[in-house]
């Protein structure tokens, strides 16, 4: 009789593999998935420092004084930037001086 109860145990343990390893494996997912949106969020920040850089250089190479404000690059340039992401300090100095020019990202609460 001891025999018996012995193989039910070894039998309940396998029974709860396949939840253990799916709970293994949707954490990995979630894990991953964290990785990736932080390192999206780093490009982004990186491709509108580009994409700002170059517009206002556009802008003096073409008009022979820097851009007065965000706006005007915008309407003019085609820049566009996702406003609840980043927020774009932008002060401008002179027509021929290049404008000061911080990207901060906002804080964004995950869901």
């Amino acid at each position: 009789m001891a025999l018996f109860g012995v193989k039910k145990k070894k039998e309940n343990i396998f029974r709860f593999f396949p939840i253990l390893l799916l709970f293994f494996v949707l954490l990995g997912l979630v894990f991953f998935a964290d990785q990736m949106s932080t390192k999206n969020q780093s490009y982004s920040y990186e491709i509108l420092d580009q994409a700002l850089s170059r517009s206002i250089t556009q802008c003096y190479a073409l008009e022979g004084t820097y851009p007065p404000d965000i706006k005007y690059l915008q309407e003019h340039y085609g820049l566009t930037y996702d406003e609840d992401t980043f927020y774009i300090d932008y002060q401008y100095i002179g027509s021929n001086l290049r404008p000061d020019v911080t990207i901060i990202e906002r804080n964004q609460e995950r869901n």
